[in-house]
């Protein structure tokens, strides 16, 4: 790509290999310099990630934010992090700096392309929920979306794929660690107890990092919401600072079902009996918070 002000007589052999980088790229902003683009790329982008458990509307929130024209955005680009995330669980409160050292590794090629083709880089992966910590700490200016989804309906998604039942990704699942109270139990837990858990741990670790945060800088969505009523997705657009989708196209999107699970049918909660529907509620305190639950008296 010849530079402004260049005659095609005065091009060199770097000026060539400039041009085959930048139609990889397709570059459209110029960094200061090669050497700074990191600290550039951290302190200017506005990233958009979405936290979320899984089974809660993250890939038609992709398809609204793809039709919105919003920029890079992904829903579950390679590496796909199963393993990370839950090494990032793992790793806790603690080590922040180990943490953003694995999600660069994996991410920083594809935020680096979106920088220098002027888009805004989206990732709707619930993989990166657990390095919430360090995206905070890395992109001062980004925002995000925690995503919740009614316990019931994802404990029976989730018993429905198998997880902890010997799905494909099982490995990546988070477990308790062995400073858990029910680190003992948990080996005794049924489908239902497990993925119970997994609905509590994940949501309580996003909570407990939203309480130090800008309330500009993160919205709290219904999953269920979003799946029925086109003026969520209009207030999300409102709360990332960009265009609203005309109505008409939210509606037809959305009545286009993404990731739908079609096998091992397994009833609603609503069906479950008594016992199983409060082992539910126990084991999903926020549900209360959500107002999935009536509150306690």
């Amino acid at each position: 790509m010849r530079k402004p002000g260049k005659n095609i007589s005065d091009i060199s052999f770097q000026d060539l290999i400039s041009y085959f980088r930048n139609e990889r790229y397709k570059i459209k902003k110029y960094p200061k310099d090669m050497i700074s683009l990191p600290e550039e790329i951290f302190s200017e982008t506005e990233p958009i990630f979405v936290f979320s458990t899984g089974r809660a509307g993250s890939q038609l929130l992709s398809r609204l934010f793809d039709a919105s024209k919003l920029g890079s955005v992904y829903h579950e680009p390679y590496p796909i992090m199963d393993y990370g995330s839950k090494l990032a669980f793992e790793l806790g409160d603690n080590n922040i700096q180990a943490k953003k050292l694995a999600f660069l590794n994996a991410r920083y090629d594809l935020i680096k392309k979106a920088f220098l083709e002027d888009k805004r880089y989206v990732e709707t992966n619930n993989r990166v929920t657990f390095f919430m910590d360090a995206l905070i700490a890395i992109f001062p200016k980004a925002k995000f979306i925690h995503l919740i989804r009614h316990p019931g309906s994802f404990v029976r998604s989730g018993i429905r794929r198998n997880y902890y039942q010997g799905h494909d990704n099982d490995d990546g699942r988070i477990s308790p660690l062995p400073n858990d109270t029910i680190f003992e139990e948990w080996k005794q837990f049924d489908r239902i107890q497990k993925n119970a858990w997994l609905w509590t741990m994940t949501n309580q670790k996003i909570e407990n990092l939203k309480q130090g945060m800008n309330s500009e800088s993160i919205l709290t969505i219904k999953a269920e919401n979003l799946f029925s009523n086109p003026n969520t997705y209009q207030g999300i657009c409102e709360f990332i600072n960009h265009s609203p989708l005309d109505s008409a196209k939210i509606e037809a999107i959305i009545k286009k079902p993404a990731n739908v699970q079609k096998q091992n049918d397994f009833p609603k909660w609503m069906d479950w009996s008594a016992e199983d529907k409060q082992t539910l509620i126990k084991m999903t305190p926020l549900g209360e918070k959500y107002k999935y639950w009536k509150a306690s008296v």
